[in-house]
């Protein structure tokens, strides 16, 4: 579709601020240090040639013993990365997240909660974190029981601390993203700034009206740190909107004033089917996105030709990723560390050596079935949750498939050493403590994405 042939927006662009923009292209990425992004329910943070790559979670089993996988994620300016997990198909009230510190360290955890007073809840709508990395941003849509049925949508702000107090809720403002700690969010075909007069208040100004695009609704706006360049996405008024969308990029100054047409690029991605989850770097040069062959990441258009004309083409950094978000994270401070002159990439975990753990010499299934369970000591490199986590094979609890998770267990390490986990039975286990005597139960030990194994025989 020919950018210049929409009226009223996208149509009437040429070349205005071209010089400014092939400024900035040719700039060096500084602030753009790297992808972080969701992968088959784990998190991964990859440089943006996709040369290094490491897995910062993998799933986690819960107290009871439901696989939870991430779901969303976001990349503050300064490093600090955040994501969120659930179980798949629960209620989004149930949805946890984590904090990873620039350094490699991930020692905050909380509930990325919701004000109670509604039946159904679905979050988060966008995800995004400030530059400092202190607040985080989602988009909600709730409803009530009958009769009737009343709905809300809108935009929480919590900060990035392992609080349980409820967000603070901005209505009638969706899929929010930010520009420094101004929320921009959409309301009907308009993207709104809020005011920088209020702390995460109600006062919004209209900023970009594309209402009058034919047959494409606005979801959501990214803004580079910059204030130069923004990107837009699109769904098309489809009977199945989540079958098509494009994402334009367009050349802004700054969220205080409208756009200036012409512009100097106004285009749209070209993209391979569905284009969602547009990011761009901080210094407004790179721009990611995800379509039909995965996450891609590619310099940024400079001028109106339509597609887009990439300064640089497009890395598939996945083809099987989802949502991602470019920040200012260094990839090498969350590689494990180098052994016999081996480069680093691929990865498997996030620095330093493995969570080692020492178990008593016998381990009975009475004992991990008690209200204290089995006291079991996990040495550390380095503060962080760590986790565990024992499965058995699947016929042992008469079951089929996939080994089964019989027990778990966490602390909270505060500083390298040794730190002391209380491993139990899951309710359903206990129910059948009694098969488990004799079996062999693996179990595995998980600080953020390192990890290791043993195996044990329940007496």
């Amino acid at each position: 579709m020919r950018a210049a042939a929409v009226p009223g927006f996208i149509g009437r662009m040429r070349s205005l601020l071209l010089a400014i923009l092939l400024l900035l292209t040719l700039a060096p990425a500084a602030g753009a240090a790297s992808i972080v992004y969701i992968d088959g329910g784990e998190v991964w943070l990859s440089s943006l040639d996709g040369a290094q790559k490491v897995r910062l979670a993998t799933h986690v089993v819960n107290s009871e013993g439901h696989t939870e996988k991430w779901l969303a994620v976001a990349a503050s300016d300064d490093g600090r990365i955040v994501a969120a997990r659930n179980r798949p198909g629960y209620i989004s009230r149930s949805s946890w997240f984590k904090v990873w510190e620039p350094n490699g360290t991930s020692t905050v955890e909380g509930p990325l909660n919701a004000p109670g007073g509604w039946i159904s809840y679905i979050y988060p709508l966008s995800f995004d974190i400030t530059p400092n990395g202190n607040h985080m941003v989602y988009g909600y849509y709730n409803s009530s029981g009958c009769c009737p049925t009343t709905y809300a949508e809108g935009t929480y702000v919590r900060p990035v601390t392992n609080s349980s107090l409820d967000p603070i809720a901005i209505s009638g403002r969706e899929f929010p993203t930010l520009f420094g700690s101004r929320v921009i969010a959409h309301s009907g075909g308009t993207a709104n700034v809020q005011s920088a007069a209020t702390t995460y208040g109600t006062d919004f100004t209209p900023w970009l009206d594309v209402s009058a695009i034919p047959n494409l609704d606005l979801r959501r706006t990214d803004v580079a740190a910059t204030g130069t360049l923004a990107a837009l996405e699109f769904t098309e008024e489809t009977s199945d909107p989540q079958q098509a969308g494009k994402i334009a990029v367009l050349s802004i100054q700054g969220v205080d004033q409208s756009p200036a047409f012409p512009a100097a690029v106004d285009c749209f991605i070209p993209a391979s089917g569905v284009a969602t989850d547009a990011s761009l770097s901080l210094d407004a040069t790179r721009i990611a996105w995800t379509d039909g062959q995965g996450l891609k990441v590619a310099g940024v258009p400079t001028t109106d030709a339509d597609p887009c004309v990439l300064s640089s083409p497009p890395v598939v950094i996945s083809a099987t990723a989802g949502q991602s978000a470019i920040g200012g994270a260094n990839v090498t401070s969350f590689l494990p560390p180098t052994t016999g002159g081996g480069g680093a990439g691929g990865g498997g975990g996030a620095g330093g050596a493995g969570p080692v753990a020492t178990l008593p010499r016998k381990i009975t299934a009475k004992a991990l079935a008690a209200a204290k369970g089995v006291a079991v000591k996990v040495k550390v490199t380095r503060a962080g949750k760590v986790k565990l986590s024992g499965t058995v094979p699947a016929k042992v609890m008469r079951r089929r498939g996939k080994a089964v998770v019989i027990a778990t267990g966490s602390a909270l390490a505060k500083r390298a050493g040794t730190v002391t986990v209380r491993l139990r039975l899951t309710s359903a286990a206990r129910k059948q403590k009694k098969r488990l005597k004799g079996a062999r139960m693996t179990l595995r030990v998980t600080q953020g994405a390192l990890s290791s194994t043993k195996r044990i025989k329940l007496r």
